[in-house]
Parts: structure tokens; sequence; C-alpha cells
């Protein structure tokens, strides 16, 4: 009974000293300075990276092909680039009306890795704690949907009737038909996009 009785309480002093042990280096750990607000940092609009929230920035349109139809879907983006490469575990977006979104990093071969997404938001302040380390010159989000949409999509698809002249030279009555007049989703709006490490 002795003999249980200390092996309990040796294993249940190990579980407590491990628990604190873990504990105190998370607690221990701090963020490194906001890498984006570093000399030679440079985004597709400056005012990601001013360190202003007052300031607000758009995400730009990716180059189309030039048929409104086909570019009807292709999400913008916001790309930050950094001078060096950096170890980011956190990401910090601050914007009033991203909704769905994807980051990405820029890889070692040149290319685009998806390394977050987020299907829904409705905050202002995004905090995105990355699950693993991301060493990387470059973050891109790219917009799949914003709050400000369907405004949008009411702005610039409407329905009209086809009017067709015959071959007496009168106008006959046709089918209705969608006429996109621009594009039928909006911008993000942006005012800071903050990328963290971890403190040496």
């Amino acid at each position: 009974m002795r003999t249980k009785f200390n092996v309990r309480r040796i294993y249940t002093l190990l579980v407590l000293g491990l628990m604190c042990l873990c504990s105190g280096c998370v607690l221990g750990q701090q963020w490194s300075e906001n890498y984006a607000l570093q000399t030679g940092v440079t985004a597709s609009d400056p005012t990601f990276i001013d360190g202003k929230p007052e300031t607000i920035g758009q995400s730009q349109r990716k180059q189309g092909s030039g048929s409104a139809l086909t570019d009807l879907n292709i999400p913008s983006e916001a790309i930050i680039h950094l001078p060096e490469k950096r170890s980011i575990y956190r990401i910090v977006i601050h914007s009033t009306n991203l909704e769905e979104f994807e980051v990405q990093a820029f890889d070692s071969l040149g290319e685009w890795q998806k390394i977050y997404d987020r299907r829904t938001n409705k905050d202002r302040v995004i905090d995105i704690r990355l699950n693993k380390v991301v060493t990387t010159t470059g973050i891109k989000l790219l917009v799949r949907r914003t709050t400000d949409d369907a405004a949008r999509r009411r702005e610039n698809l409407k329905l009209k009737r086809e009017n067709v002249e015959t071959s007496e030279g009168q106008r006959r009555r046709g089918r209705y038909l969608y006429h996109l007049t621009g594009p039928t989703t909006a911008l993000a709006k942006i005012s800071e996009i903050e990328l963290y490490g971890y403190a040496n």
C-alpha cells in the first residue's frame, strides 16, 4: 500500500513538473519585431506596411485573360516582399471586409505555396498562428470573398432584355440575358499586414 502511494505521488510530481516546464517555455517565448516594418520591405500597396492603422489600402486584381466571363472569379491579392529570408510564425491582418482568404508563402523554387486558409471570418483583426515555422521572403494574401461582394455583383451584373432587329427593320423583343459591366467581387480593404517570428 505504501509503495503504491509513493509511485503515484512520484508520477503526479513528474507530470506537474513537465507541465510547469512546458508552460514556462511558452510563456517565456516572445515575438520578434514586426518584420513588415523593416527597411527594404515592399508591398503591392505601401499602406499595408506603413505602421498606421488609420490608412487603408486595397488588394489588387490578378492579371486577367481579357475575357470578362473567364475572369469572373479571379481573386485579388495583397503581397509583401521581404529583403531577406525570415522565419514566420504569426501573421496579423487588419481588414474591415475580409471574409474568405488564403495565405501563401514564396518558396525556394520561386513558387507560392499555401500555408493557411480560412473559409469564414468576421474579425477585423485576424491573428494567425501557424502550425509550423515558414521560412520565406514573401507572403501573399489571396482574397476569395469579401463582405462587399454582393453589392459589387448587384452593381455590375444586370439582367437586360436583348431586342432583335428583324429583316423588315423592326425591333422585336428578345430574351433576357445577364450583362457583365465590371468585376463581381470587391477588393479587400486592408490597413496593415504584420509578420512575426520568435525573438532571439
